[in-house]
């Protein structure tokens, strides 16, 4: 991909949904259609799930800020037809409900992030099940109203204990509870382009914005082909590879984009049941790093002592 321009925009066009709290804009013609259809053959066997953290939105909005980022991201994801899951910070879904259960009518998943996003690397293993246990109450009843038999948990920063007692202990509690621990092998700094969005402004300057659209679609790129080499190493082929976004401004203003790049690099979009089939996610691993890392690193920087034998 030609880093340099990867995105050719035409014409943008912005309005407020609240004045002076959040900009949307639309990208009209956005992707040069020269380079969106130069090729048809898929250039690339990576299967990609697209997963979401911190849902209803993981930014403090009022209320209908909030709203509005999760539908912006619905419709990006109902554009492109793609499956995508969600993590939910079970004491942010208040008057969310509605929203929600169209993101389960959608035909998404939804998994729990426990209900006050605590890191366990912070709190002692009591406090963090008793979190993990308020956080599947608080979507427990909506999950059975639409018919998601799975359940599923995304550990709070990827973080899954800073030793071998406590990972076993949780790890044990979610077995013998059925839940399903979702990984990511793909894991990006969404946050950090996003604090740069917000430093623009309720008004940003429209090339800044445009620069700022190619650099974290440029980035997020990087990251995938960086995961999926990583799986070459390890497994000897492309695994279903889990991509990590948070449901934040930055994904709500750029994701079609981000889908459209995805497209035309030959990802295919796979959903989050069809990704965990895949043998990777069976695999044991011994990481005990205070850093939040993709689970294929986590499988590489184990700790040979702890892992079974062979």
């Amino acid at each position: 991909m030609n880093k340099n321009s990867l995105i050719k925009i035409k014409k943008i066009k912005t309005f407020f949904i609240i004045p002076f709290l959040f900009t949307i804009l639309i990208f009209s013609n956005s992707v040069n259609s020269a380079d969106k259809f130069k090729d048809n053959k898929p250039k690339s066997d990576i299967r990609i799930c697209i997963t979401f953290d911190e849902l209803p939105a993981s930014e403090s909005f009022n209320i209908r800020n909030q709203k509005e980022t999760l539908r912006m991201i619905m419709d990006s994801l109902k554009a492109h037809n793609v499956r995508a899951a969600g993590f939910v910070v079970g004491k942010n879904i208040e008057g969310d409900y509605d929203l929600l259960g169209k993101w389960l009518n959608d035909g998404h998943r939804l998994g729990n992030m426990s209900y006050s996003l605590s890191d366990l690397h912070e709190i002692g293993i009591e406090q963090f099940l008793i979190d993990i246990r308020k956080g599947d109450e608080s979507l427990e009843t909506m999950l059975s109203g639409f018919g998601q038999k799975p359940r599923f948990f995304r550990f709070p920063y990827l973080h899954y204990g800073k030793d071998q007692k406590t990972r076993e202990y949780i790890s044990t509690f979610l077995e013998d509870h059925a839940v399903t621990v979702v990984h990511a092998t793909v894991v990006v700094e969404d946050y950090l382009y996003n604090l740069s969005l917000q430093k623009m402004g309720s008004k940003p300057d429209s090339s800044a914005l445009v620069q700022l659209l190619n650099e974290y679609i440029n980035h997020v790129i990087d990251q995938v082909e960086r995961s999926n080499s990583l799986s070459k190493k390890l497994l000897g082929r492309s695994c279903r590879h889990i991509l990590q976004l948070k449901a934040n401004r930055l994904n709500a203003l750029f994701l079609g984009e981000l889908l459209t790049a995805f497209e035309n690099e030959g990802y295919k979009f796979i959903t989050l049941d069809y990704a965990l089939k895949d043998k990777l996610y069976d695999m044991p691993d011994a990481y005990f790093g205070s850093r939040g890392v993709g689970y294929l690193d986590m499988i590489i920087k184990s700790d040979p002592d702890f892992l079974p034998a062979k």
